[in-house]
C-alpha cells in the first residue's frame, strides 16, 4: 500500500504553488506542472496530435509516473518559487 501521508504533502505543495499564481485555473496549473515535469524528464508522457484542420494539440499522460518522482518535481518548483 502506498503511504497515505503523501496525499497531504501533494496538496500542501499544490496549495503553495497555486497561491503564488492565484489567477490560474486549477487545470491550467496542472497542465503547466505536467509540462514542466515532462520537460525535465526527457519528454516523458508528452502526447502530440494534429487535428483534421491542422490544429496541433499537446497533452501529457503521466498515468504511470510514480508519486515520489512527481513529488520531488513539485518540491523543486516550490523551491524555485514557481508555478
Amino acid at each position: 500500500m502506498r503511504e497515505p501521508q503523501r496525499i497531504d504533502e501533494f496538496l500542501e505543495l499544490i496549495n503553495e504553488l497555486w497561491t503564488k499564481s492565484p489567477d490560474l485555473r486549477f487545470n491550467q496549473l496542472i497542465y503547466i506542472l505536467q509540462n514542466g515535469y515532462s520537460q525535465n524528464n526527457s519528454g516523458v508522457g508528452k502526447v502530440e496530435s494534429v487535428e483534421v484542420d491542422g490544429f496541433k494539440q499537446t497533452g501529457f499522460d503521466l498515468f504511470n509516473t510514480e508519486d515520489d518522482s512527481f513529488l520531488e518535481y513539485l518540491k523543486s518548483e516550490v523551491k524555485k518559487g514557481k508555478a
